[in-house]
């Protein structure tokens, strides 16, 4: 059964040469955000950085209420970092705190069968 649920990946700065081995997405991970805010405001405030290639705000799945977080992901590392590195950043009136990130490109069955019996490292932070 494959899992719908994206994975996360904040990588401590000495393992930044982890993304070189592999094929990775690039992005923040959003907290602190405020309730009323959309995913096109939120896509507008980091389009300044770069190209969005993907903006979303999770909500909880069984009342719709948003959960405070949300993903943004750019079309390079390095925008990413600009955004990330542009901080603090206040946006809908408030304070919100990133965390730059790596999402693995998506993954099809024989390929994720190609990873099975790696392993990785625990002080790696996922989310």
């Amino acid at each position: 059964m494959e899992s719908t649920r994206p994975l996360y990946i904040c990588l401590s700065e000495d393992h930044q040469e982890f993304p070189k081995f592999g094929d990775w997405d690039h992005g923040i991970f959003v907290t602190n955000l405020n309730p009323h805010l959309t995913d096109s405001e939120l896509r507008c405030h980091f389009e300044k950085f770069g190209t969005v290639t993907e903006c979303v705000i999770r909500t909880d799945s069984s009342s719709g209420w948003p959960k405070g977080l949300g993903f943004v992901r750019y079309s390079s590392s390095g925008e990413a970092a600009a955004a990330h590195d542009a901080g603090p950043h206040c946006v809908g009136g408030f304070q919100i705190l990133l965390r730059k990130v790596i999402t693995p490109k998506k993954v099809y069955g024989s390929q994720l069968n190609a990873l099975q019996g790696q392993s990785f490292r625990a002080d790696v932070c996922v989310n």
